[in-house]
């Protein structure tokens, strides 16, 4: 995730495509982040979990890679192509719920916490 995060937003396919290590890790984090979207979708992880463990990465590698993924679709002729990390994404967005975020970590936000 580290190299996707430097990449810069609204990228080109073309300049992803251009270094190997960035298209190796932008095609495995979107293959991780399609099996959980479509894990959360089936009901085998609830979008909460995901929400608070790693939210913020999948919103921000959506934002990075979204370019991408459209210009694959338009490529593949098919909209197959990362649909549950999309999909994970808009979800994220639209019921999200959690107390933590790209500006305060867990630590703050649950700083409190008993068990």
């Amino acid at each position: 995730m580290v190299l996707v995060q430097t990449i810069p937003d609204g990228v080109t396919a073309s300049k992803i495509e251009a270094d190997p290590r960035i298209l190796e890790a932008a095609q495995s984090i979107g293959i991780i982040l399609e099996g959980l979207g479509y894990a959360v979708f089936a009901r085998m992880v609830p979008l909460n979990v995901v929400d608070e463990l790693m939210g913020g990465t999948v919103r921000v590698a959506w934002r990075k890679l979204q370019r991408y993924v459209e210009y694959e679709r338009e490529r593949a002729g098919s909209q197959k192509t990362w649909e549950w990390f999309q999909w994970l994404a808009e979800q994220l967005d639209r019921h999200s719920r959690a107390r933590t975020s790209l500006t305060v970590g867990a630590h703050d936000a649950y700083r409190d916490w008993r068990p």
